[in-house]
């Protein structure tokens, strides 16, 4: 779901199934994204499930839930490094500002791990 909606910030989504209702609520570590970036984004959104469900008799409810510290979130927090990667910044930057994040959003401790190639272009003939 996160893929094809192209919004970040999801740290999770449930879904509850009733007889005659559908409840999903989505947790979010900054839900003035999905709002501010599109103005008709939740019934868009709504209208998709809709289909996909297949619900023509059941009520769909959805229910955006703000997280309190998103970047005590592993989740937001990989998407925050993936994204900074991703704009070019180097991989310690990243990482520092990672943890700085988390010292701020008041978690225990974190471990950050980044393995594998990005952007190998070599310019030599080695």
């Amino acid at each position: 779901m996160k893929t094809s909606s192209g919004v970040e910030g999801i740290a999770r989504i449930e879904i509850q199934k009733r007889i005659d209702l559908i409840q999903i609520i989505i947790y979010m570590g900054f839900p003035k994204i999905l709002i501010e970036s599109r103005p008709r984004g939740i019934e868009e959104l709504q209208m998709n499930l809709q289909k996909e469900f297949n619900s023509v008799n059941r009520k769909l409810n959805i229910a955006i839930t703000r997280i309190e510290k998103p970047y005590g979130n592993p989740n937001i927090l990989a998407e925050f490094i993936a994204g900074q990667l991703k704009n070019r910044v180097s991989f310690r930057k990243a990482m520092k500002k990672a943890i700085e994040l988390t010292e701020q959003a008041d978690t225990k401790g974190i471990q950050v791990q980044i393995a594998g190639t990005y952007r190998r272009k070599r310019n030599c003939a080695c």
